[in-house]
């Protein structure tokens, strides 16, 4: 079952990067914009980014960039043509990994609002809510 969840979210993730990672760009403000929150989780980094991209796929555009020689991930999220909003996942641990949101100053888009992506975070990380 493990398995198979894996390979789908390899290749639902791996055409997301494909089409999506060219064309998002950062708006100017984006790494200046403040960190929303972090929160910390259970479990590796590569299955909190394949989860948390995987909320979002089919109402944004979803372009999520793992590294694995350094266990950090980005997960790019766009309504439009460039990227609005961010998850950073990287592992602490053997045990846990941290994740962390920011959004474009002044983005408040139904899919992109801090409690949204908390909750939707919070579920891949087992988080009762």
């Amino acid at each position: 079952m493990r398995r198979a969840l894996v390979l789908a979210m390899a290749t639902l993730t791996t055409g997301c990067i494909a089409s999506d990672t060219a064309t998002l760009s950062m708006p100017n403000d984006f790494r200046d914009s403040p960190i929303q929150w972090t929160a910390t989780y259970p479990g590796s980094y590569e299955t909190l980014s394949n989860c948390i991209a995987a909320q979002y796929a089919g109402e944004l555009r979803v372009a999520p960039q793992i590294y694995p020689t350094v266990q950090r991930s980005s997960i790019l999220l766009s309504s439009g043509s460039g990227a609005d909003a961010e998850f950073q996942v990287k592992q602490l641990d053997a045990a846990s990994s941290q994740v962390t949101w920011r959004r474009a100053t002044g983005l408040f888009g139904s899919w992109l609002n801090d409690r949204t992506a908390r909750q939707r975070a919070d579920k891949c990380g087992g988080v009762a809510g």
